[in-house]
């Protein structure tokens, strides 16, 4: 998470970050969001989403 954050904070609002490996619940999807991420990559988008639900 710590290295979405630095990505975040050095390449500013003008580009995206994408975070991916390891998203694997609702919770983690969200911890990255908040740190930055702009973009998500899931291998596991079905359990993400159902606990959003």
């Amino acid at each position: 998470m710590r290295a979405v954050e630095l990505m975040a904070e050095t390449v500013g609002p003008r580009l995206g970050v994408k975070a991916s490996g390891g998203i694997r619940t609702a919770a983690d999807a969200v911890a990255m969001l908040n740190a930055g991420a702009t973009r998500l990559g899931l291998s596991g988008t079905r359990a993400v989403l159902d606990g959003l639900s």
